[in-house]
């Protein structure tokens, strides 16, 4: 008897993305860009958006990346205008 994650799989259906899930024949890569369209920067957890991080660098997006990287940056200084900035430069990339 096939379990849910395997049915899905073989049947090609996506699961919905998760912060520091990895590549996957069903890769939910149109989650992963709306979760880091929606971004907000005055309540994000630099720790979470470092999953998120991490996840794109696996799935190869890695202009990507780097404009959230540079959010994380800011946001563990406490700089929140330079997230700001970098959240418009990741919307640009997106």
């Amino acid at each position: 008897m096939l379990n849910k994650a395997r049915f899905k799989q073989l049947a090609g259906l996506k699961e919905a993305f998760q912060p520091g899930q990895r590549w996957a024949s069903n890769f939910d890569y149109d989650g992963m860009i709306d979760y880091m369209k929606n971004i907000d920067v005055q309540t994000a957890d630099p720790a979470e958006l470092q999953k998120v991080h991490d996840s794109a660098t696996d799935v190869n997006y890695h202009s990507e990346a780097s404009a959230l990287g540079d959010i994380i940056d800011a946001l563990k200084t406490g700089d929140r205008a330079g997230a700001e900035e970098g959240h418009k430069r990741l919307i640009a990339i997106l």
